[in-house]
């Protein structure tokens, strides 16, 4: 019934449905969100993507990363199991020429990576140390030594054996080896060979370059000799064993340091009588000479070229593998190969072969082959070597300037190339894209180093453009050299993509080949060795491009070239992709080789030249980053020296701090005054000083230096921001504290150097009228009779302020000033300071006492207390004002000094001065207890201080930490005790004087009561006076009347009052009441006569402004006084 029940509703309702296009539109508004979600997802991933990139770029830093991609491939297998056919011949022959071509490449990393590095560096930096220290020195290189005769004895056996093999192999005798080598071109082997000739060559150059090797190496030669002839002087007895070393010293000298290490090697003995032939082989000869101008005629044709690499390098050994040819067989006969030889030579006359060791290609033929030189009429070398100079310096500039065109394009297609691709496509052009970076660098190099090799030569002088440019090109390598370190793991991810797409690339090739021979069932000799060959290729195609497997591979290829199956443009293709595969498995050892510029720290006498374009230029100030990790270079060649301890310290560390203070001198120190004179002119440009024209001394951009990340150099951070405001932030507070008015002008320097050039400097912290030290509790005290005269007091703030000041500034006196004081001197002072008080008051109370008992002054106020107390009922209780005007004015009468002053003016000042000393009293005691709080605020709870002693006792530690203990306690006591109780010193001085003041023998001081009416309007008439004056700021004023406060006088007669016990007495004047009542009547007055007259009130304003002014000055001293009062209330 439920289900009919639910048809039936179902279909009532399609009946009665109707549509009115709500569901549509709820579906295109969810359509809507979903397009919007899409496209806000799709942003998102996009800047995720992007944010990775851009962190990818940032983190990889070559100068910041502690470890980098290394993705050089090494062989697992032996050679034996490389060399694996079903030829036993081929397998015989090609196992023995790869294992020489291995030996000869472990021998070339060998030198590169142990012997060159100790021998370029001896001598550097510390240079010929003094006697002692040089043998010392020499002592430590001798182990090297040795080892470096038995390395160099290694390659002159490796030379010897594969002559040896050579003459085997090539000889009119047939046999199985000599019928598989008949057209076969070991090119491979020469190579290697000529690689050994380079590494010999090279130790030569380094060695006959050292001057201090050489030199070094005579003076401990010459100590063995004076020890040996002279035994017993130093203590030897074993004389057998210096004449050893003595030899030792002599062989080595002989073998490495006179310059004969590759002669000797071509000239040693190749011959064994019956065993092998080889000068007399003509079959060796021709297969030699054939090769020797077959390398020469690839050499001639790429070296200099702009796709050529790495010939330069090896051109000392072609050239060291013609002269052994020569040497060898003795044949001169051909002048016009030796021709091309030397034009070849005239094209490179120089080539950097390590570091800052150069091989000279002139000198090197004319004295290995001084005979053939005759051949070319005996040219002038130096002059070819000039004339070649000026080439080069001519053509500097241009090529620097088209390979920055060159490096820049090629670096954004790098970045563009590989940013933005996950699956990077490993295309033929992309390796060429790799491969043309390291050439790139490697031009570079050249010429960065020919430049500088060539001027330090012939000491020809560089221009300062040229030296810029120099920088230029290390620039250049590090940028390059930085670009693949970023993009190297996206490279290293590819690396097997590109190798086997150089692999397939090669088997292409090959396949021509291949196709020869497919499908023929017979084959001779020759070519049944070029199928196995063709099949050892694919074979070892299949792994991973080891140097091992490429110099098999490069050997069977030599024996396929035989077959002429391939053209010369298709052979010439495949040594090419050979070339590449070897590149790109390498590529991290050949970028790190072609970019090296170590160089430069034998030319670091250019930096501060450098630096000084640099500065003059600040828009090309991040090119200082490349720079610097250029100059860093040379670190892996200092760090593996030998003749000192430790290389870092005395070699590494002394040349790090050399080029900081250069950058120090020419960037940082200049930058710092630089800025700072900009930041002075601009806050004082109000001055109206002379403008710079802009297009005349154009505008330098600081700011450039200051935007720099802080760089990098060896493990130190140069953060050039951090500097510059350092030297701002210690200029500034220098400055500031010897013209502490200033400060103003320094706040807005700090403010400006913030928004121009992003500089956080530090706030000095300095008050803006003193110093928070101030004047010194000790000179005050000895001198308050000065002092009490110079400052004036203020009540509520507890400071005093200099009356006059011949500088600009006032100086002050408050509670912090005093605390210091007795922080430096001890709270003990406090007491001294109020005996120098006392004094100052006996004196200053003498004085007192014999103005009022002056007759005159005497009868005066005896008169107006009479008057008073006769007509108090009259006068209302309150003292007439009117006797007050008479007093003065009778006073005045007695006489006037020199600067005006009355003597109830001189009165007035009296009682001043004993005021001022009362306030500096409490000043005192305050700067007491501000700094026992100060001194006692570390301790918990003061009503329950622990006792140490106790403490140290019960724990039975040492006497010393006893009296320790017993001390902290006596401070800890005396500070509490200072700070609980106090001292009342306004009672003890109250009590000391008031018995004196209230004897029957000082009956004249019981009238004083009676003065302080006259005595508080001259203060008031003072006061008001001296600040009319300081509003009006005149120059002609007296610095000395320009006051706005002077407490001192209320509080010295509120405690001369208390010590005459006059409190009452001068009460029931009602003074204060008196001046109220004459104000408010004067006011009175003022206006009806105004109003009688017809006056406007605004046109009385002045005249009613001095009564009110008269008035509050009166509340203000009322204030005071009864504030003074309650120091003395018992």
């Amino acid at each position: 019934m439920a289900t009919s029940y639910s048809n039936t509703n179902n279909e009532e309702y399609q009946f009665d449905a109707f549509e009115d296009g709500s569901s549509k539109l709820v579906g295109e508004q969810q359509l809507t969100k979903l397009n919007q979600f899409a496209v806000d997802y799709a942003q998102q991933i996009w800047r995720i993507e992007e944010a990775l990139d851009d962190t990818l770029n940032e983190v990889w830093d070559i100068n910041i990363d502690p470890l980098s991609i290394y993705n050089k491939p090494y062989e697992q297998q032996d050679l034996i199991e490389l060399v694996k056919t079903d030829h036993k011949i081929f397998n015989k022959v090609m196992l023995v020429f790869s294992s020489l071509c291995n030996q000869a490449r472990i021998l070339k990393e060998t030198a590169e990576s142990k012997f060159y590095q100790p021998l370029t560096v001896f001598g550097e930096i510390t240079g010929e140390s003094s006697e002692g220290d040089v043998q010392i020195e020499v002592g430590k290189l001798l182990p090297f030594m040795i080892d470096l005769s038995a390395f160099v004895n290694r390659c002159y056996s490796l030379i010897r054996n594969i002559i040896s093999q050579f003459a085997s192999i090539y000889q009119n005798q047939k046999n199985i080896h000599t019928q598989f080598f008949k057209n076969v071109h070991l090119q491979t082997v020469y190579y290697s060979m000529i690689d050994v000739f380079s590494v010999l060559v090279t130790l030569d150059s380094i060695i006959t370059q050292n001057t201090a090797l050489n030199s070094s190496w005579g003076r401990y030669l010459r100590m063995v000799k004076s020890v040996r002839q002279e035994p017993g002087k130093y203590s030897v007895q074993e004389d057998e064993k210096l004449w050893q070393l003595e030899k030792l010293l002599l062989s080595l000298k002989g073998q490495l340091l006179e310059g004969f290490i590759f002669q000797t090697c071509i000239t040693q003995e190749f011959d064994f009588p019956g065993v092998i032939e080889v000068k007399s082989n003509k079959v060796l000869k021709q297969e030699f000479c054939y090769n020797v101008k077959l390398l020469f005629g690839l050499l001639s044709a790429k070296i200099m070229d702009s796709s050529e690499l790495n010939l330069r390098e090896r051109f000392p050994g072609f050239l060291g593998l013609y002269v052994f040819y020569i040497s060898l067989f003795k044949d001169i006969t051909d002048k016009s190969f030796f021709k091309l030889v030397w034009e070849i030579t005239k094209r490179v006359p120089m080539v950097s072969i390590y570091a800052n060791v150069f091989w000279f290609s002139g000198d090197f033929i004319q004295t290995l082959l001084p005979g053939m030189i005759k051949i070319v009429g005996n040219p002038n070398i130096m002059e070819l070597r000039k004339e070649y100079l000026k080439t080069v310096d001519k053509e500097f500039a241009p090529r620097v300037k088209s390979y920055y065109l060159q490096v820049s394009r090629w670096m954004v297609r790098m970045e563009s190339s590989i940013a933005r691709t996950s699956h990077w496509d490993a295309s033929l052009s992309k390796v060429n894209q790799i491969i043309q970076g390291v050439v790139l660098s490697y031009h570079i190099s050249h010429l960065l180093k020919t430049m500088i090799g060539l001027h330090m030569n012939l000491t020809a002088p560089l221009k300062p453009s040229d030296v810029r440019k120099l920088f230029q090109c290390a620039e250049m390598l590090k940028s390059i050299q930085n670009t693949f370190h970023r993009r190297s793991a996206m490279i290293s991810a590819h690396i097997s993509m590109m190798v086997q797409q150089l692999t397939d690339i090669i088997n292409e090739k090959l396949n021509v080949v291949r196709a020869k021979y497919s499908g023929r069932t017979n084959y001779s000799e020759i070519e049944l060795d070029v199928i196995v060959a063709l099949s050892l290729v694919s074979d070892l195609l299949c792994g991973v491009a080891t140097p091992e497997r490429i110099t098999v591979i490069r050997l069977c290829l030599n024996v396929i070239y035989q077959s002429n199956a391939l053209k010369e443009q298709e052979i010439e293709e495949l040594r090419l992709h050979i070339k590449r595969l070897e590149f790109i498995s390498d590529l991290g050892s050949i970028i790190k080789s072609s970019c090296d510029c170590s160089i430069l720290f034998w030319s670091r006498d250019l930096f501060p030249t450098y630096l000084q374009f640099l500065y003059q230029n600040p828009s090309q100030a991040k090119s200082l980053q490349y720079t610097l990790t250029g100059l860093k270079d040379v670190v892996n060649i200092l760090e593996k020296a030998i003749h000192v301890d430790s290389p870092y310290t005395q070699l590494i560390e002394i040349y790090r701090n050399e080029m900081e203070d250069m950058i120090d001198r020419q960037i940082i120190q200049p930058l710092g005054k630089d800025v700072e004179t900009d930041l002075r002119l601009h806050i004082h440009a109000f001055l109206n000083i002379e403008e710079k024209d802009p297009f005349k001394t154009g505008i330098k951009e600081f700011g450039k230096f200051l935007e720099l990340k802080p760089l990098r150099f060896f493990d130190r951070t140069i953060d050039i921001k951090s500097r510059v405001g350092h030297y701002l932030d210690s200029t500034f507070y220098n400055l500031n504290t010897v013209a502490l008015f200033d400060w103003k002008t320094y706040s807005e320097m700090r403010n400006m150097a913030f928004y121009k050039y992003g500089l956080e400097l530090l706030e000095v912290h300095l008050p803006g009228a003193t110093l928070e030290q101030g004047l010194d509790v000790l000179e005050i005290m000895r001198n308050i009779h000065i002092f009490v005269s110079r400052y004036n007091y203020n009540l509520n703030n507890q400071i005093f302020v200099q009356r006059s000041s011949n500088s600009k500034t006032l100086n002050t006196i408050n509670i912090t000033h005093i605390s210091n004081s007795i922080r430096t001197h001890g709270s003990g002072i406090m007491n001294t300071t109020i005996n120098f008080a006392y004094r100052f008051l006996v004196q200053k109370f003498s004085i007192f006492s014999e103005f009022l008992f002056d007759d005159q002054i005497k009868s005066k106020l005896y008169k107006n207390i009479k008057y008073y107390r006769e007509n108090k009922e009259k006068l209302n209780n309150m003292y007439p004002y009117e006797l007050v005007t008479e007093l003065e004015r009778d006073i005045r009468q007695l006489g006037i000094s020199e600067a005006g002053l009355s003597f109830l003016d001189h009165f007035r000042l009296l009682i001043t001065h004993i005021g001022n000393a009362m306030g500096y009293i409490r000043l005192v005691r305050s700067g007491g207890l501000h700094y026992c709080s100060n001194a006692i605020k570390f301790v918990p709870d003061l009503k329950n201080i622990p006792k140490f002693e106790d403490l140290v006792s019960k724990d039975r530690l040492s006497s010393d930490t006893l009296d320790a203990s017993k001390n902290l306690d006596s401070i800890l006591q005396n500070l509490s005790n200072n700070l609980s109780e106090g001292t009342e010193y306004f009672k003890m001085l109250v009590q000391v004087f008031a018995t004196e003041f209230r004897n029957v023998n000082n009956q004249h001081l019981k009238n004083f009561y009676i003065i302080v009416p006259a005595l508080a309007s001259n203060y008031i008439d003072h006061m008001i006076n001296s600040k009319d004056k300081l509003f009006k700021k005149s120059k002609s004023i007296g610095a000395e009347t320009l006051q706005f406060t002077d407490d001192g006088f209320a509080i010295g007669l509120a405690y001369i009052l208390k010590l005459l016990d006059q409190n009452k007495d001068f009460d029931s004047l009602h003074w204060f009441d008196r001046i109220d009542k004459k104000s408010e009547d004067d006011r009175k007055r003022m206006l009806s006569e105004a109003y009688a007259k017809g006056i406007k009130e605004d046109q009385n304003h002045l005249a009613i402004k001095k009564i009110d002014n008269y008035r509050q000055e009166y509340e203000l001293f009322k204030y005071s006084f009864s504030g003074s009062r309650i120091f003395f209330k018992d």
